[in-house]
C-alpha cells in the first residue's frame, strides 16, 4: 500500500515536473523563436556562401537485342534485362572511362571521373540512367553524353552483342541540383530551436531554488508560517495606505 502510494506521489511529481516545464519553455518562447531565426539564417548563408552549386545531367539507354527477324519476343526482353546489368557493371571500368577522357581531354584519372558518375537501373526495365554530376554544367552535360556514346560504340564488341539503343540524350542543366537552400534554412532552424530548449531545460533542472511557498511544499513537504512579501509589493502597499491616510485627512 506505501508503495502504491509512493508511485502515486512520484507520477504525480513527474506530471507537475513536465507541466512546469512546458510553461517555462512558453514563458521563454522570444528566445526560441529568436534562436530559430538565427539558426535558419547561419546555415541558409552557409549554403549560399560556403558550398559551390552541383549540376547534373542525364542520359539514357535503352539495352534489349532483338532477334534477326528484328520483332523483339519474350526471350529478347529477358536477355536484355540481363544485358543490362553488365553494361551497369562494364560501362564505370577503367576502358571506358579511358575512352571518355581522351574523347574530352579532361585534366583527371579515370578514379577521379568514376566518381562523378550515377548509374541507375529502374526496377523491371531494361532502361540505364547515366547521370553525371559536377559543378560545371557543359562538363555534366559533356560526361553524361560522352559516356553513353562510348558504351554504344565500345562495349558491344567487348560484350559480343548488339548495340544498345541512346533512348535520351544528355541536356544542358538550368537548374542545381544542390544544395537545397530550403533544406539547409529548415535544417538550421530546427537545430536553432532544439539548442534554445535543451539550454533552457537544463538550466531549469540545475535550478534548486526555492521561489515560492508552494516549492517549499513540495521539496520538502514543510508548510511555511509565512512568507516575505516583494520588495515591490511592499512599496506599493505602503504608498496605498499613506497616500489612503493624506486623503482622510485632508476632509476632517
Amino acid at each position: 500500500m506505501n508503495q502504491e502510494n509512493m508511485q502515486e506521489n512520484m507520477n504525480e511529481e513527474m506530471e507537475i515536473d513536465l507541466l512546469d516545464l512546458a510553461y517555462m519553455l512558453l514563458d521563454h518562447w522570444h528566445y526560441i523563436l529568436l534562436c530559430l531565426l538565427a539558426g535558419a539564417l547561419l546555415l541558409n548563408a552557409y549554403a549560399f556562401f560556403g558550398i559551390e552549386p552541383t549540376y547534373q545531367s542525364t542520359s539514357k539507354l535503352y539495352v534489349v537485342s532483338a532477334s534477326d527477324d528484328s520483332v523483339v519476343n519474350l526471350s529478347d526482353l529477358n536477355l536484355g534485362t540481363s544485358l543490362t546489368a553488365d553494361y551497369e557493371e562494364l560501362m564505370l571500368s577503367y576502358p571506358v572511362l579511358n575512352r571518355v577522357i581522351e574523347k574530352l581531354d579532361l585534366d583527371m584519372d579515370y578514379n577521379q571521373l568514376k566518381q562523378l558518375y550515377t548509374l541507375n537501373n529502374p526496377t523491371d526495365t531494361r532502361v540505364l540512367q547515366i547521370t553525371a554530376t559536377t559543378t560545371d554544367p557543359q562538363l555534366s552535360m559533356d560526361l553524361a553524353e560522352t559516356m553513353a556514346v562510348e558504351a554504344v560504340s565500345y562495349l558491344p564488341d567487348t560484350m559480343s552483342t548488339k548495340a544498345p539503343n541512346i533512348a535520351q540524350h544528355a541536356k544542358l542543366p538550368e537548374y542545381k541540383a544542390a544544395p537545397s537552400y530550403m533544406k539547409y534554412t529548415l535544417m538550421g532552424g530546427l537545430l536553432g530551436m532544439i539548442l534554445c530548449c535543451g539550454v533552457l531545460i537544463v538550466r531549469y533542472l540545475m535550478d534548486d531554488t526555492i521561489h515560492t511557498a508552494d516549492d517549499m511544499e513540495k521539496y520538502f513537504g514543510l508548510v511555511p508560517l509565512t512568507t516575505i512579501p516583494d520588495s515591490d509589493r511592499v512599496e506599493d502597499m505602503e504608498e496605498a495606505y499613506y497616500g489612503s491616510s493624506k486623503k482622510r485627512r485632508k476632509k476632517k
